[in-house]
């Protein structure tokens, strides 16, 4: 391992977290989780005269490496799951309700890596659109298609994303839990591909600018450190390899990972030696060579696919998940329109390019699932027209089609970012952990597309009023 890489998970156990943990249960209830092989969400028993509920009859996904619980059974009080086994196995207490989700299933809501939050208004995708407001907004999108929490990687100037954190701190409930990387670093403007994302980023050209920047971001209690290492086709300058190794540096004595946005073989390389801890996209301008998978996977750096910016490029007409009921829930017709219209510009020799490299993207991604590489779920949504929660879905399904298995898809999805991000109460569904969960009419497991046949969700063991949120954005 190179000397000045420090394992990503050894340094999340020592970092002194910047906000407070919720206490764990003084006493949990565990029994043993025996594993093999319109949503009726309302208690079935006589109103009930405390808290507890009693879930039966799922078909459970822990998130984690166990197997899934056929006709499952678990008992939730104050937000948090208390025991789970098999139906029959746990007692109902005094005063509990209960709820049937027979022929259901449940798993734990999403953990997303990667997304861009505060930009996005109707039509406008502009910097002006960054207020508290429409970051509520965006973080409510994510719940409804079970995101429960998001890394916003590197375009959050000002205060108020720490201000929404700090109060999701004291207060759990509701919308997704949002974390940020700040404001991430690159050479002077070239950082965000999008002009409205530009201004957000340090732009760096000495390596004293880059630690300052660095000493800035951690003082302001930053989740992880992001950095753009591209030159967006020639058209600006790269971020030196040793400004980036003073960031990389600075972060690390900080206990701060730092995650680079990439595009060539040779900068990941490169990036690889300096002691990287994340990639945020494959490399895209050819296949990852053996060499530099064994060491991503050696060195244990996280890597984030990314794959729905790419796929969205292999086509010449609009795709037909633009006109899927479950988007329409959320978006507007005239955001859709404008959506599709911008595959009218496309140039047959365009899209072949785009077909030639995604396809080694998809190899690439299947070699460094085999190679032992930690895969986590990172979609960019948020940049204009990938829509938030809904593009989470579609990269789960373009995980599965580049070679993971829908068991692996949902592990990299959920308990995987969690720990990686110090979300100790979220991503799995076991005794202990926030009863934090989406409920589907049809098991992933079996076709990973059923991610999408959503019927409720749960953030710490209420019922998100999606009808409500629908309403708001698309009317009844």
């Amino acid at each position: 391992m190179n000397a000045h890489h420090f394992p990503f998970m050894a340094r999340l156990t020592t970092r002194l977290h910047h906000r407070a943990r919720l206490p764990l249960l003084a006493l949990i209830v565990i029994l043993p989780a025996v594993g093999c092989g319109g949503t009726e969400t309302e208690p079935t028993e006589p109103l009930p005269t405390s808290s507890a509920r009693l879930y039966e009859g799922a078909v459970l996904i822990p998130g984690n490496d166990s197997e899934p619980i056929d006709d499952s059974a678990f008992l939730v009080d104050d937000g948090r799951i208390m025991a789970i086994g098999r139906r029959g196995e746990l007692g109902l207490p005094p005063g509990a309700g209960r709820v049937d989700l027979s022929g259901k299933t449940v798993m734990p809501m999403l953990v997303s890596y990667h997304g861009h939050v505060g930009y996005q208004d109707g039509l406008s995708y502009d910097a002006a659109n960054y207020t508290r407001t429409t970051l509520i907004d965006h973080l409510n999108r994510y719940a409804y298609y079970g995101v429960g929490a998001i890394l916003s990687l590197g375009t959050d100037a000002g205060d108020v994303v720490f201000e929404i954190r700090a109060d999701q701190d004291r207060d759990v409930s509701g919308r997704a839990r949002l974390l940020t990387a700040g404001r991430g670093l690159a050479a002077p403007d070239a950082g965000p591909g999008a002009e409205a994302l530009r201004e957000s980023a340090y732009g760096v050209t000495t390596e004293e600018e880059a630690r300052d920047a660095v000493r800035e971001l951690a003082l302001s209690g930053v989740d992880v450190v992001k950095i753009w290492v591209d030159d967006r086709n020639g058209n600006v300058e790269k971020l030196d390899p040793d400004l980036y190794r003073a960031i990389i540096d600075e972060a690390h004595a900080r206990d701060l990972p730092v995650i680079a946005h990439v595009y060539y073989a040779a900068d990941a390389a490169d990036l690889v030696e300096a002691g990287v801890d994340g990639f945020a996209h494959l490399v895209r301008d050819e296949e990852m060579s053996r060499q530099l998978i064994e060491a991503i996977a050696s060195n244990n750096i996280l890597v984030m696919p990314n794959l729905g910016i790419s796929e969205r490029g292999t086509h010449r007409e609009p795709p037909d998940w633009l006109d899927d009921p479950l988007l329409l829930e959320s978006v507007p017709p005239d955001v859709i329109t404008r959506a599709k219209a911008s595959f009218e510009r496309r140039t047959s020799e365009r899209v072949d390019q785009a077909s030639t490299s995604y396809a080694m993207m998809q190899r690439s991604l299947a070699r460094l699932n085999a190679a032992g590489t930690p895969i986590v779920l990172g979609a960019d949504s948020g940049v204009q027209d990938h829509f938030f929660g809904y593009t989470e879905l579609r990269e789960l399904e373009l995980m599965v089609a580049a070679g993971l298995t829908p068991q692996e898809t949902i592990q990299a999805a959920t308990s995987r970012p969690a720990a990686l991000l110090g979300l100790d109460d979220l991503g799995q569904l076991t005794a202990g952990k926030r009863a934090t969960f989406i409920v589907l009419d049809e098991n992933p497991l079996d076709d990973i597309a059923h991610i999408r046949s959503i019927a409720d969700v749960f953030m710490n063991g209420e019922r998100l009023d999606r009808d409500a949120l629908r309403a708001d954005w698309v009317g009844p």
